[in-house]
């Protein structure tokens, strides 16, 4: 189990990819629709990152980064915050 705050990110492997609104809204909602965390907050600007706050990362399976990956249209690496 994680300590401290259950936050983590995803973040575009592709330096150069941007997301538009409809993006990422569609990503928000969605992700906050199937995993019980509190919040989710995308930057759409190049370096595109998620943060999903509320939720341990272990609990974000495969299926679903493949998904927010389809929406973006790109790959995401996981990165854990430290709280």
């Amino acid at each position: 189990m994680w300590h401290g705050y259950r936050m983590f990110r995803l973040v575009a492997e592709d330096p150069t990819i941007a997301l538009n609104e409809m993006q990422a809204a569609r990503i928000t909602s969605w992700l906050l629709e199937l995993i019980p965390a509190r919040g989710c907050h995308v930057r759409r600007e190049p370096v595109v990152e998620i943060t999903i706050t509320g939720h341990y990362p272990e609990d974000f399976h495969l299926p679903l980064l493949r998904r927010v990956e389809e929406i973006a249209g790109c790959r995401f690496s996981v990165s854990v915050v430290d709280g």
